[in-house]
Parts: structure tokens; sequence; C-alpha cells
């Protein structure tokens, strides 16, 4: 399930004493709390909930609904209410980032994705 290809995802992580190590991470080896960068043309390896981003940054969440609108995202908060999957400032695996860029933070790896728990 390589869905990132040759390509590592820009990460930040802490060492154990405390400092920053900017790297550059196979998306199949993300765990949660990494922050990553996302922008247009990536695939989103992880299912993220987006700290920062552009305005405007458009995500194509065909892949999950069958949906070919993009869909706007943001780093605003949303109603409990609103379901994960409508949700505007989460960001699914495997997707793809249209337009903008993206500091996000990953919350689910593998299985516990929202597509690794519908397939």
């Amino acid at each position: 399930q390589k869905m990132q290809g040759d390509k590592p995802v820009p990460t930040v992580r802490r060492a154990a004493d405390g400092q920053r190590i900017d790297q550059g991470i196979d998306g199949t080896n993300l765990v949660p709390g990494d922050i990553i960068f996302l922008e247009a043309g990536d695939r989103i390896p992880a299912d993220v909930r987006v700290l920062c981003c552009t305005d405007g940054m458009e995500v194509d969440n065909s892949a999950l609904a069958g949906e070919s609108m993009p869909e706007p995202r943001h780093n605003g908060t949303e109603k409990p209410s609103v379901p994960c999957a409508e949700a505007r400032n989460l960001a699914f695996f495997g997707t793809t980032v249209l337009k903008g860029k993206a500091t996000c933070v990953v919350h689910a790896t593998g299985d516990n994705t929202f597509l690794g728990k519908i397939a």
C-alpha cells in the first residue's frame, strides 16, 4: 500500500531530548503525532488533521465518496455533530491535495484510517 511512491513525506518529529528533527519519511512509516507538510499534487499518506493551510486549499475525495468535485479544507474547528467524513479540517489517506499547501498532524495510519476501516 505505497501511496506516496518514492517521494518522502516532509515530516517533523521530536527527539527524546526535545530537539526538532526535520526529515523525509516514507508514508508507510508515519505514526500518529507526526507533523507533515502537504502541497498540491501530493497523495495524503495518512488520516490527518489540518493545523494550518493556505486559503482555498482543496482535496479530491473521490477515492472515498466517488464525488468528483474538489472539497475545500481549512484549519477551523468543526461542530461536534459534524461526521468525520464531512469535516473540513480533516483529510484522509488515499485522497489527493489538488490546490494549496497544508501543515497537518497525523491521527490515523494503516487499518485505523477512514479508508482502512471501510476497505
